[in-house]
């Protein structure tokens, strides 16, 4: 029988499901990004695309997850919340993290799958396809790429920082551009992929400082800031108190040298 808690050995089996569904859903989404250009598009919404492959790449997450520990919940890009109600631990999967760039023949796109549990990220695993890199981790799991141990940034100085800054059409561009030059004038940069999920993975494994993005989706942010608190970094409480799961919420998180100051910086709180 499957285990039922987020014990060490339930995480262990949990994680080791998850690194074999995402590589199996990226297997997939490389022979969609190789004739992409025949794929059917639906646009869901300001710069915001889906096509077959995200949704097959979803339902083959799904039919590893669900029959493995079908007291968990599931809460998919695609397919929104569904399993088992008030579950302890649900979930949260981007089949296709990244889709305008995939479908332009770009680099930059990943497979997210995030397990959370009563108000925390616990598990993580990060798919690059087309690099072929791996970051997972979770709650007592060191987080690794490719079976490398990774870790957060120790860079301590805003003025010393990459930050991945985050934007969509759910914030107005005007508190984006606030952001931005509250940045800029305490001389720090930013970096952006367009790819939410692979911008916080990048953050685990140290490449860039921490990432900030007001407003991101459950199943873009549970695995990334698993992994970032695996590493040993420090994540603002997501969602934020009283709101729920499926509606996403603010998202901060870097090496502890720098969260503080990230947090009077942008003001939060």
């Amino acid at each position: 029988m499957p285990e039922m808690s987020s014990s060490a050995a339930g995480l262990e089996s949990r994680l080791a499901a998850a690194e074999h569904a995402a590589r199996e859903a990226g297997r997939l989404l490389l022979a969609h990004y190789g004739r992409r250009s025949q794929l059917a598009i639906e646009q869901k919404g300001l710069n915001d695309f889906v096509s077959i492959a995200d949704r097959e790449a979803e339902d083959t997450i799904a039919a590893i997850l669900r029959p493995a520990f079908p007291q968990d919940g599931f809460l998919g890009e695609e397919t929104g919340i569904s399993g088992a109600q008030e579950a302890d631990l649900v979930w949260c999967v981007d089949p296709l993290d990244g889709t305008s760039n995939f479908l332009k023949g770009a680099h930059n796109w990943c497979v997210s799958i995030g397990l959370w549990s009563k108000g925390e990220p616990i598990l993580g695993v990060i798919y690059d396809p087309l690099r072929d890199e791996l970051f997972a981790g979770a709650d007592g799991i060191s987080p690794t790429v490719n079976g490398v141990p990774v870790s957060v940034s120790t860079t301590g100085s805003i003025d010393k920082t990459s930050l991945g800054l985050g934007h969509n059409h759910r914030v107005a561009p005007a508190a984006f551009a606030v952001d931005a030059e509250r940045l800029f004038s305490a001389g720090g940069s930013f970096r952006q992929v367009g790819a939410g999920a692979l911008m916080l993975a990048y953050v685990a494994a140290g490449r860039v400082d921490g990432y900030f993005e007001r407003h991101m989706w459950s199943w873009d942010a549970v695995a990334g800031l698993a992994l970032i608190k695996a590493a040993g970094g420090r994540i603002l409480t997501y969602p934020q108190p009283g709101k729920a799961l499926p509606n996403g919420g603010m998202v901060l998180a870097s090496g502890p040298a720098l969260y503080q100051d990230f947090v009077d910086l942008f003001r939060i709180g």
